[in-house]
């Protein structure tokens, strides 16, 4: 991808064409009349392959929607332990997973909801696939129903207040492809890989479709506990901290990893690994990359102890003891799980690109990982942030200038659904929208403000949503409050709606 001038420029198809933005079906819908200004961010975030215009279906119900206000989200404090062997021959996952939670939904729970995304089409395509199999809630056999991506457990009972474990065995097939989630060459990518716990709010049970050509992940903090079996020469980054050394079983080797405090679990797979390791504020940095990638290591370990102690310093203290920053090839810029965060490294990078694509997925450690949000209802409140946070590191904020999108149905509090709905040019508004008006929009509030009132209101904002769920009526409020300043003129300018989630 090719870095915007130092001014506002729009450019034509051809321009992002030649730069990487589009790809595949997308880039031929593309061609045309339009002129897109391209995000500041589009050297970050996740940007697959193939968008293709897949229809998104919901499963099991159409979700109401019943209020803007998340006052209860459960099921809370879920604690997740996995026993797991990786087959690389076969590339395939098998093994056991429980997850104990509390109930604290102020009702008696009769259901419960998993996401499968490992069996989203675009991995089914090639060869990926979820299974479960023996599923139990508190030790009895239960009944239950795989429909896609969602796995629904009918006719519980666990009643308000109290602890469930539910647990269940799961296969894994590990699609061949350049993601986030499957096996290219040497190298096995695992984001999204196990079931995991849908969120309950006052929309119902969250189970929105995959999102291809972003994220549609939502999940509360907890705690994990992950016991890996593979080949012992496989170098693995993960989510939290391994526990102790590995222990050799012949060819085998057994890992354990513990995370405290994370709404997910990613780990990352290349026998030809190195690694090289930087510390920031106490906390350490662990770059992994292969030979083909070796040239850009440093920008990755550099941008990664710049953005800890910048955002550190402007959000909030980054919370965990280490982060790993793991190279890996594939067809989108990069992609950010809590503690691990995957660059994609494919052809000839600049190293400036490297570093500011490092930047925007650890500042996604802020804006998803430790302020969590539902990506698919409301997406700006990660990417738009974490492309802020690419730009604050670049020294580049003044390049924050993208327009909205002419189309004024496309609001930066829309969900996914209202993009996906109008197919290609829906995905194109949607970069537009959510990675580079949003990022111009925070930056148009620092300037509204100023930088003082502006990062003592964000540093307020991730001290009350720290490990948990916010919504844009969270940031309207707190800002609000800790400025002093009616903003709501400000943000209706710039299409943030709060009816956009009622």
């Amino acid at each position: 991808m090719r870095k915007p001038a130092k001014k506002a420029v729009t450019i034509t198809t051809a321009a992002l064409l030649a730069a990487g933005l589009f790809t595949g079906s997308a880039a031929a819908a593309a061609q045309g009349k339009q002129t897109i200004t391209p995000p500041h961010v589009m050297k970050g975030g996740y940007h697959p392959m193939q968008i293709s215009s897949q229809t998104a279906k919901t499963p099991f119900q159409d979700r109401a929607k019943q209020g803007s206000s998340l006052n209860v989200m459960g099921p809370s404090k879920p604690s997740y332990k996995m026993n797991v062997f990786y087959d690389t021959a076969k590339h395939q996952i098998s093994g056991k997973l429980s997850v104990k939670f509390k109930n604290n939904l102020k009702k008696n729970l009769d259901e419960l909801y998993f996401n499968l995304w490992g069996n989203a089409d675009m991995f089914a395509e090639n060869g990926g696939s979820m299974d479960v199999s023996n599923v139990k809630v508190d030790g009895k056999r239960s009944v239950y129903n795989v429909d896609g991506t969602a796995l629904h457990i009918p006719s519980v009972k666990i009643k308000k207040d109290k602890s469930a474990t539910v647990s269940m065995n799961f296969t894994v097939n590990v699609p061949e492809q350049q993601d986030r989630f499957g096996w290219f060459k040497n190298t096995v990518s695992l984001g999204n890989w196990f079931p995991i716990l849908a969120v309950y709010d006052n929309e119902g049970w969250n189970v929105d479709p995959y999102f291809h050509a972003g994220e549609s992940f939502y999940s509360l903090t907890g705690d994990y506990d992950v016991t890996v079996t593979t080949d012992k020469n496989q170098v693995i980054a993960a989510t939290g901290t391994e526990a102790g050394k590995p222990q050799t079983i012949g060819n085998l080797a057994v890992h354990r990893y513990k995370a405290h405090n994370v709404r997910d679990f990613a780990m990352e797979m290349d026998p030809t690994y190195k690694v090289k390791k930087g510390l920031v504020n106490n906390v350490k940095i662990n770059v992994y990359y292969t030979a083909e990638q070796a040239a850009y290591a440093d920008s990755m370990l550099k941008s990664g102890l710049k953005s800890i102690d910048l955002f550190s310093d402007h959000f909030g203290t980054y919370p965990w003891p280490e982060l790993d920053i793991v190279g890996m090839e594939g067809w989108f810029g990069g992609m950010e799980y809590p503690q691990l965060v995957m660059i994609s490294i494919a052809g000839q990078r600049s190293q400036e690109w490297v570093r500011s694509v490092t930047a925007h997925e650890i500042g996604h450690q802020w804006f998803y990982g430790i302020i969590g949000d539902n990506e698919y209802d409301e997406p700006w409140l990660d990417e738009s942030f974490a492309t802020y946070s690419a730009a604050l590191h670049d020294n580049e904020l003044n390049q924050l200038t993208t327009p909205a999108v002419s189309n004024s149905k496309y609001h930066l509090s829309s969900p996914v659904s209202t993009f996906t709905a109008d197919g290609d040019s829906g995905i194109s508004a949607y970069y537009q929208m959510i990675y580079g008006y949003g990022s111009r929009t925070l930056n148009d509030l620092r300037l509204k403000v100023g930088d003082k009132a502006f990062y003592s209101a964000m540093k307020v904002y991730f001290k009350e949503k720290k490990f948990g769920v916010t919504t844009t009526k969270d940031f309207v409020t707190i800002m609000e409050r800790e400025t002093g300043k009616d903003l709501g003129e400000f943000f209706k300018d710039h299409r943030v709606y709060l009816s956009d989630q009622e």
